[in-house]
């Protein structure tokens, strides 16, 4: 009899097709990588084995395992991991047994979902990305486009700055990454509630939390904070003829600067303030209006 027919009939999700020795090696590697309470549980039945997860369940405490919709694969180890961290982020925000279960249904074994739903922060930065170039210019009306060094830079500021702050794009959107970004302290020592970058991070979370396949228990925790900005910066303002003196200075000290590129950008902007004045624009319109 050859080592092959030795090997335990594996059960679990869809039919196992890999040796039984290297799914097991990853179930040895990654097992640790689960979050304290929530375990992966290997459990025989007969001649057969599924991989489910381990917990105390609502609402009797128990430490019993339950089915997660896992394979008997290294793939489904590592998404039994994943799952391991949102049920320990569920047990830990949903109060309500019956809401923890619906939850569960939904989330971890995917009922009355045509497929399993579960997508990683980076797909739904993919799609923020492409929704974001879809749309047009707030102050021209023009297509974005990746083509648009503005465009690429107006993203980055407003989207993508917030999504580097998440260390592990291929993770799947909880809880605890959320509120690990929503209050990393601000570089420059200032307070964070209350700040316009709390509420831009906020805005990001929620329309992160939208795309998430448990987007009803994010939208939820979400809803118990208070994004609303209460400091601001003082604004600057300067009279028209102290605006005149100043402008009229730099016009001279142009003249003085040997490099022609140096000297040519200057003058260009110097052309631009003049106008934001003359006609009230903003300098990002007019900027864009003559690709400076």
């Amino acid at each position: 009899m050859s080592n092959a027919t030795k090997l335990p009939t594996v059960g679990g999700k869809g039919n196992y097709d890999e040796s039984y020795s290297r799914f097991l090696k990853a179930y040895q590697d990654f097992k640790g990588e689960c979050p304290k309470g929530v375990t992966l549980k290997l459990q025989k039945s007969g001649a057969r084995y599924n991989l489910l997860l381990q917990f105390k369940q609502p609402p009797t405490g128990k430490r019993l395992p339950k089915t997660a919709n896992l394979e008997c694969t290294p793939q489904g180890v590592i998404d039994g991991v994943k799952k391991a961290k949102l049920v320990s982020e569920a047990l830990g925000t949903i109060t309500s047994t019956s809401e923890f279960w619906d939850w569960y249904d939904t989330t971890i074994l995917g009922k009355n979902q045509i497929e399993d739903n579960l997508i990683t922060y980076r797909e739904i930065f993919q799609q923020l990305e492409d929704e974001y170039f879809a749309g047009y210019n707030r102050n021209t009306g023009r297509p974005r486009s990746r083509d648009i060094v503005s465009d690429l830079s107006s993203y980055h500021q407003s989207q993508k700055i917030y999504f580097e702050q998440f260390p592990n794009w291929d993770d799947y959107p909880t809880w605890e990454s959320f509120k690990v970004m929503l209050y990393t302290p601000l570089q420059n020592g200032e307070e964070l509630i209350g700040s316009q970058t709390f509420k831009e991070r906020y805005y990001i979370l929620k329309a992160i939390a939208k795309k998430s396949p448990n987007k009803d228990h994010l939208l939820k925790q979400l809803e118990l904070i208070n994004p609303r900005q209460t400091r601001f910066t003082v604004k600057q303002r300067i009279g028209i003829d102290a605006f005149k003196n100043w402008w009229y200075s730099a016009k001279q000290e142009v003249y003085t600067i040997k490099n022609h590129t140096f000297s040519k950008a200057r003058h260009a902007w110097l052309w631009v303030t003049g106008m934001t004045v003359m006609y009230g624009l903003r300098l990002t319109e007019i900027a864009a209006a003559f690709n400076l």
